[in-house]
């Protein structure tokens, strides 16, 4: 099975958190699994989502980062996380399929 990316798991785990524990779950970003494997990665990832304003990032009492997600793009965050079989273009293509199918047979 292919591992996930790092945005991905990102947004997975921030999910998580912030369906368990609120609105104002924040976590440091060390705190993700694989983070300490690939740190770059996972650096530039939560720059990117930072950037992109899917998560929010603020300093905790010892001064370093917690992120979590932005409530303002959720939406978007959902979005983003859905299963690609659950992305509309997939449906559109396999409803062509499906009608191109039956006009060969």
């Amino acid at each position: 099975m292919t591992p996930m990316s790092p945005r991905k798991t990102i947004l997975r785990e921030l999910s998580r958190h912030h369906d368990l524990k609120g609105r104002d779950a924040l976590t440091r970003p060390s705190e993700i699994p694989g983070f300490t494997d690939r740190p770059a990665d996972y650096q530039k990832a939560v720059n990117q989502l930072l950037q992109d304003r899917l998560i929010q990032g603020r300093t905790d009492d010892e001064g370093r980062l917690t992120i979590g997600i932005n409530d303002h793009r959720a939406q978007e965050v959902r979005k983003e996380m859905r299963p690609v079989w659950m992305h509309p273009g997939v449906w559109v293509l396999l409803v062509a399929v499906l009608a191109a199918a039956t006009f060969v047979v």
